[in-house]
């Protein structure tokens, strides 16, 4: 048994094995479907039957809480509406849901004559990754020949399970979300010690995960009231974005159809070309750092980050991840085997290939020591000391019973996963990345709560105006938490300057636009400005003062690279 509950035990006729190992929990494979499925004989002193069946409904809260006052448990549901379109690719299911009604996402077809009882999956799902039937009766993707859906022939032979992350895919093209409804019985032939009588009554537990009722009956007189049966609804959310098993289910690239890559150049100046090769020698192959603009723009499904100066890495889901280099000029450097090692599509691949460039700048030593040498940098990147401090800044607050900062709403929980020196020299790519800081620093302190811990000569000025949000957050660190004006003062300016900045440059079209010039004039700087420098010049100051409200807070010591500095 799982969790080690033993077999006719309290426990076991509780269902907890199913509840704490089960329910709300996402596996590999998802049960959608389970008719009449026995384990034991009859006269076994234990035997259990479960069925399930799933549904679709509209994601949102309304459907759910729709879904969850319905108090019939029965595995029968409203089959809805599919639509057929013939067309020259061929037959087209559409699903017309129609009102918040669930419809039945899975269907149960009975025997006829001779015929037994199969499964059919709502049709539109099968439409959607293009499916194929194998021999078996399962469905296949005909594009990496993964089995995608497993269905039992005939229907009472087992389960039908589907890939969790292909219907979590499905579920946000549609934006809908997957109903599981579960009806559960044990039965037992003499009465369980420790159990009462009668458990149950009916109720009806809510849970983060769905809602269940367990209804338990251990009768002395009779063995044919011995059972307990758990009713249960859990619900399967769709992915945030749909196309996230797209990389799974390109066809495999050949090595004879990758481009080839400019890898090195001889000594006559003429470059050398190589295509991505997984067991091939190592060949640093240099990219233009726009390369990485696409896996920045889609932060629910990428993810890039630079730990240190010159190593990061930039992968998709749990699907791939690359180790990436970036040197003094800015390129990022890659091994060219593991674009062909990763299993990303041919679109990906050419989409490196269209920014490779000759080398340039030499090796990121950061990248060469750690991939190389198993010899990490102990020297943070700017986007570390940023985040790291941060966060190391918010919990020695909390800890004090207060709090800087209000939660992200919307797309901006991606800031961080954004945030980033920029990677090209280009007015809007700046602006993007100083409004970026500006969000995760300025935009969501908590102003309401500084001012309900402030009197009033801390958050108004003499007029009774209120004071800005820099400034009754730097009076705040100073009355309430207790940080030194000195400190105090080497945040606010350093917040100041990041407000100022965007502010200015925010109305611009181009770096030589006045307001451009104006904040070079104020920042001091007097040579060719780039983004690079421009973004430098704010945010290195803001990460020295950063930490020193770590060290004020007493928590400078958590902070990785200081730990690395004291062993």
């Amino acid at each position: 048994m799982s969790n080690n509950i033993l077999l006719g035990s309290p426990e076991w006729a509780r269902f907890e094995d199913w509840l704490s190992n089960e329910a709300g929990k996402y596996h590999y494979w998802t049960v959608v479907a389970e008719l009449e499925s026995y384990s034991g004989v009859k006269n076994e002193p234990f035997t259990e039957r479960r069925a399930t069946l799933s549904y679709l409904a509209r994601n949102k809260k309304e459907s759910v809480l729709k879904a969850f006052e319905y108090d019939g448990w029965d595995t029968q549901y409203d089959q809805g509406n599919v639509h057929i379109e013939e067309s020259a690719e061929g037959i087209i299911c559409h699903e017309d849901l129609g009102d918040d009604a669930a419809r039945v996402f899975i269907t149960l077809k009975d025997e006829i004559g001779p015929f037994p009882a199969v499964w059919k999956l709502w049709p539109t799902f099968e439409n959607y990754f293009n499916l194929r039937n194998d021999e078996k009766g399962n469905l296949i993707d005909p594009y990496n020949g993964d089995l995608v859906v497993e269905i039992p022939y005939s229907a009472d032979k087992g389960p039908v399970r589907v890939r969790t992350d292909y219907l979590q895919d499905y579920l946000a093209a549609r934006n809908m979300m997957l109903i599981r409804q579960h009806d559960h019985r044990r039965y037992w032939l003499e009465p369980i010690r420790g159990l009462s009588e009668h458990e149950g009554n009916g109720t009806v537990h809510k849970e983060k995960w769905g809602c269940y009722r367990l209804d338990i009956v251990n009768s002395q007189k009779s063995s044919m009231d011995r059972f307990s049966r758990l009713v249960a609804k859990n619900i399967v959310t769709p992915y945030e974005l749909a196309g996230t098993v797209g990389r799974k289910r390109q066809a495999k690239v050949a090595m004879e159809d990758y481009p080839e890559f400019i890898t090195s150049k001889g000594l006559d100046g003429k470059e050398i070309r190589q295509k991505p090769n997984p067991n091939g020698i190592l060949y640093p192959t240099y990219f233009n750092p726009k390369v990485l603009k696409r896996y920045y723009d889609e932060p629910s499904r990428y993810s890039v980050g630079f730990h240190t100066p010159g190593m990061g890495s930039v992968s998709f889901l749990d699907q791939w991840i690359i180790p990436i280099g970036r040197n003094d000029e800015g390129l990022i450097i890659v091994w060219l085997g593991d674009l062909a090692k990763g299993g990303l599509s041919y679109e990906e691949i050419v989409h490196w290939r269209v920014h490779n460039v000759p080398p340039r700048g030499g090796m990121a030593m950061d990248f060469w020591n750690a991939q190389m040498m198993c010899n990490p940098t102990k020297t943070p990147s700017l986007e570390s000391r940023l985040i790291d401090c941060k966060y190391a800044i918010i919990k020695a607050v909390e800890a004090k019973g207060k709090k800087i900062y209000k939660p992200y709403k919307g797309p901006d929980r991606y800031i961080e996963k954004t945030l980033r020196i920029p990677l090209f020299d280009e007015h809007a790519e700046f602006r993007e990345t100083v409004s970026l800081l500006s969000k995760m620093f300025i935009e969501y302190l908590d102003n309401e709560s500084f001012r309900n811990d402030l009197p009033d000569e801390y958050k108004n000025d003499r007029d009774g105006i209120p004071l800005g949000s820099i400034v009754v957050f730097s009076n705040w660190l100073e009355q309430v938490i207790g940080v030194s004006t000195d400190t105090v003062e080497t945040i606010k300016r350093a917040l100041q300057t990041i407000q100022m900045v965007r502010s200015k440059t925010g109305v611009a079209h181009r770096f030589s636009d006045s307001s451009y010039q104006e904040v070079i004039q104020r920042l001091g700087l007097s040579r060719r400005i780039t983004a690079k420098l421009l973004y430098s010049s704010i945010t290195e100051p803001f990460a020295d003062s950063l930490e020193k409200l770590c060290k004020a807070l007493e928590v400078k010591n958590k902070l990785w690279w200081i730990k690395y500095a004291n062993d």
